[in-house]
């Protein structure tokens, strides 16, 4: 190595020697040169547009199958261009995952594929650098979800980027359960660090999210990734295992509204199974059920402890509204919240049943359990929007299990006091203002005729109110 170096300092000594010669003897000589070689450059990367595209097209194909794992078919009209990179451009063709040859996935216009500039010369040896899309429509069923997943966790590819484009999501009928808008779609293996990386930046549920996942091939079997929602801001954490040849174990980690929730379960391409190990810790929260894939159908169960019911109450109602009004819902399951050790002085458990069905929303089945008093059963509560503001309205049955401790907590007089199973009512709740407006109350089983609203802020109003309807009993 040491007896070139003194040569190659000569010989660039000598082009610097050359240079300078050529500038004090003819200083248009440079010039001339310097056109030239851009002229050759510009002429090296003109020769592909010389080629014969029309028979092409299998052998860009064995290029996309080998680089990319990805089949393409009915190919037409496929172009060179080398502005502002090198470029074939496939005006129309269908995309499908290899080892799904019969499920298409997109049938993409304008298709942009990379080329190293190397190797122009010889139509044989282009060498594809990667895939572009811009402004497609991707339809995804659970059976391309799950090659996918395959694709993700078993192959080698060169990158590929979308940009601006919807994903629909079909169910087993193939009738659409959600959409989700992609501003930027980042898929490849970075080489250098052994690892393999996919980064999205969309839409869904009309919040803005952020999606990372990668898997580093010194230990293949553990995956991780993170989801972030910007609204409401919710962060997502998962690190995934592949334990054997069936299922995959999991533990992940949520954070919202400054509560953290963690949860264990495993999955394989038919189920997920949640479980938990922690079942018998104070304040501990949890999530347990099953999620049926194929068809889509889930029941779960959503613990939490300790926690604010208010935040709970109006981050929940808003985004179920939201989510009934900008996806197309057409998924089935059940979701039980259960608020344990509620952070209220007069509230001690909430049950909210929210099932999915058929593109509604049912909440019945909910209770709210009063601290020594009794249970509140909702029926027929509802979500929606008046004054540009969100409200739930419910019918409210009231069991009383204790009389006295009801009546020490309102204050109210011995002599107004009756012998009491239940109350009813009807409630509406202003999700934005956290205020309350209670209406239709009566007792036992006289029924009122009067449907007169009152405005409930806070405990003592509610009080006061509940003191004023024994003292009209008495009256009466």
């Amino acid at each position: 190595m040491k007896n070139y170096l003194p040569k190659l300092e000569k010989f660039i000594l000598s082009i610097k020697n050359d240079i300078s010669s050529l500038r004090e003897n003819n200083p248009f000589g440079i010039i001339i040169s310097l056109i030239v070689v851009v002229f050759l450059f510009a002429l090296y990367f003109t020769i592909p547009t010389f080629y014969n595209y029309k028979n092409f097209e299998k052998e860009i194909q064995k290029k996309v199958s080998k680089d990319f794992k990805l089949d393409l078919k009915n190919i037409s009209n496929v172009t060179y261009l080398m502005i502002p990179t090198p470029h074939f451009l496939i005006e129309d063709c269908d995309i499908y995952f290899l080892n799904s040859p019969n499920e298409k996935i997109l049938k993409a216009k304008h298709l942009k594929i990379d080329i190293y500039p190397k190797n122009l010369h010889r139509k044989d040896k282009i060498e594809l650098k990667n895939i572009q899309l811009n402004k497609v429509d991707i339809d995804l069923q659970f059976i391309d979800l799950k090659n996918f997943y395959k694709h993700l966790n078993n192959n080698i590819t060169k990158p590929i980027y979308i940009k601006n484009s919807n994903f629909f999501f079909r169910d087993y009928e193939k009738e659409i359960i959600l959409i989700s808008k992609i501003k930027n779609f980042k898929y490849l293996v970075n080489l250098q660090n052994k690892e393999k990386n996919l980064s999205i930046l969309g839409n869904l549920f009309g919040s803005n999210f952020k999606f990372n996942w990668e898997k580093n091939f010194s230990n293949p079997y553990v995956t991780i990734s993170n989801l972030k929602f910007y609204n409401p801001n919710i962060y997502i954490s998962n690190k995934f295992n592949k334990i054997d040849s069936e299922f995959t174990e999991a533990v992940s980690n949520i954070k919202f509204l400054k509560n953290s929730l963690g949860f264990n379960y495993k999955f394989n391409q038919n189920k997920i199974e949640l479980f938990d190990q922690k079942k018998n810790i104070i304040n501990h929260s949890y999530l347990i059920g099953d999620i049926s894939l194929d068809p889509f159908f889930f029941d779960l169960n959503l613990v939490l402890s300790g926690i604010n019911i208010e935040t709970v109450l109006n981050n929940l109602f808003i985004n179920l509204y939201k989510t009934n009004k900008s996806t197309n819902l057409n998924f089935n399951g059940n979701l039980k919240i259960n608020l344990k050790e509620i952070n209220n002085r007069l509230f001690e458990n909430l049950i909210i049943n929210v099932n999915f069905l058929e593109e509604k929303i049912s909440l019945n089945k909910s209770s709210l359990i009063l601290k020594k008093i009794g249970k509140i059963n909702f029926s027929d509560p509802s979500i929606y929007e008046k004054n540009q503001k969100i409200f739930i309205r419910s019918r409210i049955e009231f069991d009383i299990d204790d009389q006295q401790e009801l009546y020490k907590r309102f204050l109210v007089k011995r002599q107004n006091r009756i012998d009491l199973n239940k109350i009813y009512f009807e409630v509406e709740y202003n999700v934005e203002d956290g205020n309350y407006f209670l209406s239709s109350i009566y007792l036992n089983d006289t029924k009122s005729n009067q449907e007169i609203f009152h405005e409930i802020k806070n405990i003592q109003q509610l009080t006061n109110l509940i003191s004023s309807e024994f003292k009209k009993i008495n009256l009466d």
